[in-house]
This record gives structure tokens, C-alpha cells and sequence, in this order.
């Protein structure tokens, strides 16, 4: 599975990108991306999608946007919740990405192996490596959540 992130939100599984919904569950997906590898709490993710105004039913809508992105995600490998990449753990859910998975985490990666080869006396290597980690980027991170709250930081 790739996720990018240096751009706008894709995921791609052998080459094709995957359907992620609409805007809130993309954002759902977002906010997971940004604290992978974490349980982010249901509570949170109500407060990053809808901040001071909720629906009453937001805690339903959550479970839901995530149970599509599960379906989503789930891979041709994937048998059952204990072999997704997104499950669930309380107090709300976790995204397993591997590495390299990720392009930001390949991005940064590239770097430090460019500044490396740089600092050995390997310019052109330095050059192949870095202009390898440029190519990742098509467009501002997250350049679909430019305006959320939660992904300023990031950003």
C-alpha cells in the first residue's frame, strides 16, 4: 500500500489509486496518516472533523467513514480485522503503515541519504537521490486539507 500525503491525499495499491469517499472520511484518513502507528480516539477525530459543531450523531458518522476506509484499505490480503491496516483499538483506532508506505517518510528518508552521499564526496549520487526525493512531491503537502485545522502543522 502507498499513501501520499505530498500532494493531494492518494492511496495506491499495486499501481492503482483507491477510492477514499468523500471529504470528511478522506479527512478521517488524514488525521490516522498523521498519527500513524497510534491510537487516535474517536473523540479526537469528532474535534478535528467538526471542531465546536458536532452533529449528535458524529460519534455513528466516525464509525462509519471508518468502516468504509477499512473496506477501502483492506488490500487483497487482508482475510479479517486482525490482518487490516486499519483497526480498531480503543479508545478509537489505529493505522498501521509500514515503512516506506508512506511518501513523506520516503521523502525524508531520500534526504538524509542524499546529505549522506554529499558528505562522502558523492555528489552525482547525492544528485540522483535528492532529485528522487523532489519527484515525490506533487504539490503542497496535504494540498487538500490546506484549510484544516488539523493538518497546519503538518503542513
Amino acid at each position: 500500500m502507498e499513501f501520499r500525503i505530498l500532494g493531494p491525499l492518494e492511496v495506491c495499491w499495486e499501481g492503482r489509486e483507491i477510492s477514499l469517499g468523500g471529504a470528511k472520511q478522506r479527512a478521517v484518513l488524514a488525521v490516522l496518516l498523521l498519527h500513524r502507528n497510534e491510537v487516535v480516539s474517536t473523540d479526537r477525530l469528532i474535534d478535528e472533523l467538526w471542531s465546536d459543531r458536532p452533529p449528535a450523531t458524529a460519534p455513528k458518522v466516525v464509525q462509519v467513514y471508518v468502516s468504509q476506509l477499512r473496506k477501502a484499505l483492506r488490500g487483497r490480503h487482508a482475510r479479517d480485522e486482525a490482518d487490516s491496516i486499519l483497526v480498531t483499538r480503543a479508545p478509537g483506532y489505529l493505522l498501521r503503515i509500514e515503512p516506506g508506505e508512506l511518501d513523506a517518510d520516503r521523502f525524508e528518508q531520500l534526504v538524509d541519504e542524499g546529505r549522506r552521499a554529499l558528505a562522502a564526496g558523492s555528489p552525482r549520487l547525492a544528485a540522483h537521490t535528492l532529485l528522487e526525493g523532489l519527484a515525490l512531491w506533487r504539490g503542497p503537502a496535504f494540498a487538500d486539507f490546506a484549510h484544516e485545522s488539523f493538518a497546519q502543522n503538518e503542513i
